[in-house]
């Protein structure tokens, strides 16, 4: 079916330079093009440090912010979009660097800023054609802060605003219902319920994040430490027991806490990510329709 509105997909990553009819070609536009980022950020920051033109100046922000985000730099375009000022809300230039500022949040693992950009984004700006473009990003988003019913609701939601209606529209409601099903949707292990498993019982918060066998093997080597330990101090070698069997002990049970928290969010950022391919995927149908 035909409809007007159009939205960038979030997850491509693929951000062309904004043009208008009054842009000049320039070394920076040239250097983005053939894909020289590095050198084209050092291109614009010249023109900024030479611009006389101040009406100009957030245009050229905005790229050299471009630039920092597509060499991966994202605390730096972080940096760049923050100090930009754009008064006017309606402005297309006020969505670009939004938008940009969001993503860059989500690609810093910051979801949580990244729906916080977008909220402060619809506030500002009620015009649902531009909305539209961050709605895909605000999805995964909300998937990464396990806010399921949330992005559930904010699917339903992008269909209605691509104006799909009928068989197709009821199509993609029951994709995405499948989707966001409990037996579906990550299982979440989380970090601080991992280590305090492991911290009451050595092992089993590596056993809880998905990793049994080493969960296994971590409770057998603080049983053996223990029993050592205590061997040694039934037969009177009391620094023997102390030094060799609680004192790496201690050790191996503060990093097996440590150690069951990285594996839990580890494992929780493997499910997020398998999950949000799958959402990627039905986000792309959406757009094809």
């Amino acid at each position: 079916m035909h409809y007007t509105t159009r939205f960038f997909f979030s997850f491509i990553f693929l951000c062309a330079i904004i043009s208008t009819s009054k842009a000049e070609d320039c070394t920076g536009d040239s250097l983005f093009a053939q894909g020289e980022y590095f050198e084209a950020s050092i291109e614009y920051e010249r023109q900024i440090f030479e611009l006389q033109q101040y009406d100009k100046l957030s245009l050229l922000q905005y790229k050299k912010a471009l630039c920092y985000k597509l060499t991966g730099d994202f605390n730096r375009a972080l940096g760049v979009l923050q100090g930009l000022y754009i008064a006017n809300y309606a402005d297309t230039l006020y969505m670009h660097v939004a938008y940009e500022h969001a993503l860059c949040f989500y690609l810093n693992g910051e979801p949580q800023k990244t729906l916080w950009k977008i909220d402060e984004f619809k506030h500002r700006n009620s015009d649902s054609t531009m909305y539209v473009n961050f709605l895909p990003l605000k999805i995964l988003s909300l998937n990464s802060t396990y806010q399921w019913v949330q992005a559930q609701q904010n699917f339903k939601r992008l269909a209605a605003l691509l104006e799909i209606t009928g068989d197709e529209y009821l199509h993609i409601c029951k994709q995405i219902d499948d989707l966001y099903r409990k037996k579906n949707v990550p299982k979440i292990k989380y970090r601080k319920k991992a280590e305090n498993w492991s911290r009451f019982i050595p092992g089993s918060g590596q056993m809880y994040a998905g990793s049994v066998g080493e969960g296994a093997l971590n409770f057998l080597i603080h049983a053996s430490l223990l029993a050592f330990s205590a061997y040694e101090f039934y037969n009177g070698f009391y620094f023997t027991g102390y030094l060799a069997g609680l004192g790496f002990f201690n050790k191996i049970y503060q990093g097996g806490i440590v150690r069951a928290g990285n594996l839990a969010s580890h494992a929780s950022r493997k499910q997020i990510s398998d999950f949000n391919q799958q959402v990627t995927a039905l986000l792309i149908t959406l757009q094809e329709l």
